[in-house]
């Protein structure tokens, strides 16, 4: 009987949550007003604003690839990339900057299964290889409890369970330093020396790892994260950001 009762619960509650979403289809969660198709992230006009990336992409960095170049200029002239593969969802400018400061900076966490999404379609799509597990970028504690979550941990958590893949905190940071937002490339650079180190022991070994964040601008941060898992023994890391800078 018990069991009865339950499937015609679940039954029930599923067949009020069609109807209340025919005649309530639930809001765009980038906009706030427009009702979203059935079945889609977002209503057709934010689709339509984010900020696409070039089918043509970088291998190395996941950004515009240069004419007929095997990578972007940027890459070729020896930027220091320790990654093997990098691939970004959105390009980041305009609605898609937007979207990400309010994930990252305002506490707007219902954007993170938006972009996960889109990442993991990215990934499916451009990636090269496949990974073990999903490692996201983290943030100081200190950071992170004034602001209540890391955003490339809600990031990394949805991703990995829609590639199917195991998510693991393996970084931490050792010591505070200033946004790398505010900063200049070669200061970026010099900022984010040292400020990670891996907590996972021989975890890493022999683990193609896939790494997490919001966004990739110069690569200094996922740069240095990267070799902290690589000299853990990692057998090899690729990149996975909602936009790219």
């Amino acid at each position: 009987m018990r069991a009865f009762l339950s499937t015609w619960r679940r039954r029930l509650g599923g067949g009020l949550r069609t109807a209340w979403a025919e005649v309530m289809p639930p809001l765009c969660p980038l906009c706030r007003c427009r009702p979203r198709p059935a079945a889609a992230a977002v209503c057709d006009d934010c689709a339509a604003a984010l900020a696409g990336l070039p089918e043509r992409r970088c291998p190395r960095c996941g950004g515009a690839r240069d004419g007929i170049l095997a990578a972007c200029a940027d890459c070729l002239h020896g930027s220091d990339r320790p990654w093997e593969h990098a691939v970004s969802a959105y390009a980041f400018r305009g609605l898609t900057r937007e979207a990400v400061h309010r994930l990252k900076y305002r506490g707007d966490t219902a954007l993170a299964p938006l972009f996960a999404r889109s990442m993991a379609a990215a990934w499916e799509r451009h990636g090269r290889g496949a990974v073990d597990v999903v490692v996201p970028v983290p943030l100081h504690w200190l950071r992170q409890v004034r602001r209540g979550y890391n955003q490339a941990d809600l990031l990394a958590r949805l991703v990995a369970r829609q590639l199917g893949l195991p998510c693991e905190s393996w970084l931490r940071r050792c010591r505070r330093s200033a946004q790398q937002a505010h900063l200049g490339r070669e200061a970026r650079q010099t900022n984010i020396q040292g400020v990670f180190a891996c907590g996972c022991g021989p975890r890493a070994k022999g683990r193609r790892v896939l790494l997490v964040d919001d966004v990739l601008t110069t690569g200094a941060t996922l740069g240095e994260a990267a070799r902290v898992l690589l000299t853990a023994e990692a057998a090899a890391v690729s990149v996975l950001t909602a936009a790219r800078g």
